[in-house]
């Protein structure tokens, strides 16, 4: 084994949980081994998002999904032991049927293999 070992990806599909903290969207996706815990954004560009009530609608639809659908979401390795995800906002806005997805920007998160409070 070398001393610096090439991480690996694998991309999984998780149940997830939808809430505003602050006014701002939080998703936990988990599996019941993992869970990922992501705090996002709009980015600045589409902060126009907040008066034409594109986020308000992206809210319902997050709000309404959870518990019907999994998401995908990016599991980093390294060792063989997972080190960190990514949940994919492409293929959420395309399962979704909301490209406003796209218009999250990652602020924040937490990667636990154990129930943790939420946020």
């Amino acid at each position: 084994m070398g001393l610096f070992t090439k991480a690996e990806y694998k991309t999984v599909l998780m149940d997830f949980k939808f809430l505003e903290d602050d006014g701002l969207p939080c998703i936990q996706a988990y599996d019941g081994t993992y869970y990922c815990n992501a705090f996002y954004t709009i980015i600045t560009r589409e902060y126009s998002m907040w008066e034409d009530g594109r986020y308000k609608k992206l809210a319902e639809d997050l709000s309404n999904a959870q518990g019907n659908m999994k998401i995908a979401v990016e599991l980093k390795y390294k060792k063989g032991k997972p080190v960190d995800f990514k949940i994919d906002l492409h293929k959420l806005a395309s399962s979704l049927g909301n490209p406003d997805c796209e218009n999250l920007e990652l602020t924040g998160w937490g990667f636990y293999d154990h129930p943790t409070e939420f946020p």
